[in-house]
C-alpha cells in the first residue's frame, strides 16, 4: 500500500489524554491568576527587577526591539482576527470545515476565556509606557500571548495535517514558533509582566488542548476515512482481485 503523503491525525482514543492535559494546564493558569490577584503588590515587587532587565535589553538592541515590535504587531487582534476569518473561509471553501470549526473555537471562543480572566484578575500594567484607560487593569493574562497560542499555533497545527508532509513540518514549525514568541515580545516592549506571559501561555495551551480533544472526538474518524485512499480494483496484488480475475478468465 502506498504511503500517504499526509501526516496521520492522532488516534481518536487519545482525545481523553489531551483533555486531561488541557484541564491540568488550564488549572495551572487559573491558579497563577488567583495568586496574582490576591498578591499583586508582592508579585509586582518581585517581578520588577526581571521586567526591568528585559526592558533594558530591548532598549539596548535595535534589532531585538524591531523583532519584538513585529511579533507584537502580528499577534494583535487587529491582525489576527481577519487572518483567522480568512483562513476559516478558505477551509470551508475547500470542504475542510471541521478544521475551520477547530480554529474558530480555539481563537474566538478563547478570546472570551482570556478576557474573562483579565477582568477578574484586574492586574495593573508595568510602570513604563503610556496605557489607555481601557488597558488599565488588564495585564493578566497577556492577550497577545494568548492569541499567539490560540490562533497562530492552532493555524500551525492545521498546516501540519492538511498539507503534504514533505513541507508541512517546516511551515508548521515556523508558524508555531512565531505564535510562541509573541509572548516574550510583550515583556521586551514593557507592555506586560513576565507572569502575564506565563499565564497567557498556560491558559491558551490548556484551552487549545481541550479544543483539540473535542476535535478528535468529533471528527478524527471522519477525516481519516476521507483521507484514506481507496484500493485500486485492478491491482493484482489484492487477493480478492486475483480471484475475480481468475474467475473471469475461466468464464471466458
Amino acid at each position: 500500500m502506498e504511503e500517504s503523503k499526509y501526516l496521520a491525525l492522532p488516534d481518536r482514543n487519545s482525545a481523553p489524554r489531551f483533555a486531561i492535559a488541557g484541564v491540568v494546564v488550564l488549572a495551572c493558569g487559573l491558579l497563577l491568576g488567583m495568586l496574582v490577584a490576591s498578591q499583586e503588590p508582592w508579585m509586582n515587587a518581585r517581578e520588577l527587577p526581571i521586567s526591568t532587565w528585559f526592558r533594558d535589553l530591548g532598549l539596548s538592541s535595535q534589532w531585538l526591539t524591531t523583532l519584538a515590535d513585529w511579533l507584537s504587531w502580528i499577534g494583535s487582534g487587529a491582525r489576527t482576527v481577519p487572518i483567522v476569518l480568512l483562513v476559516s473561509l478558505l477551509l470551508v471553501m475547500t470542504k475542510k470545515w471541521p478544521w475551520a470549526l477547530f480554529l474558530l473555537a480555539s481563537s474566538q471562543l478563547g478570546f472570551f476565556v482570556s478576557n474573562s480572566v483579565k477582568y477578574l484578575v484586574a492586574r495593573d500594567r508595568p510602570p513604563w509606557g503610556e496605557f489607555t484607560a481601557r488597558q488599565a487593569g488588564t495585564s493578566f493574562p497577556s492577550g497577545h500571548t494568548f492569541t499567539g497560542i490560540a490562533s497562530w499555533v492552532a493555524i500551525g497545527i492545521i498546516v501540519f495535517y492538511i498539507f503534504p508532509k514533505r513541507w508541512s513540518r517546516v511551515a508548521s514549525a515556523v508558524i508555531v514558533t512565531v505564535g510562541v514568541l509573541v509572548g516574550p515580545s510583550r515583556v521586551i516592549l514593557a507592555r506586560h509582566w513576565g507572569t502575564d506571559v506565563l499565564g497567557g501561555w498556560l491558559l491558551a495551551t490548556g484551552w487549545l488542548l481541550l479544543v483539540w480533544a473535542a476535535f478528535l472526538l468529533l471528527f478524527q474518524e471522519r477525516l481519516s476515512a476521507e483521507r484514506a485512499e481507496p484500493a485500486d480494483p485492478a491491482d493484482p496484488a489484492d487477493p480478492a482481485d486475483q480471484g475475480s480475475i481468475i474467475e473471469k478468465n475461466k468464464s471466458n
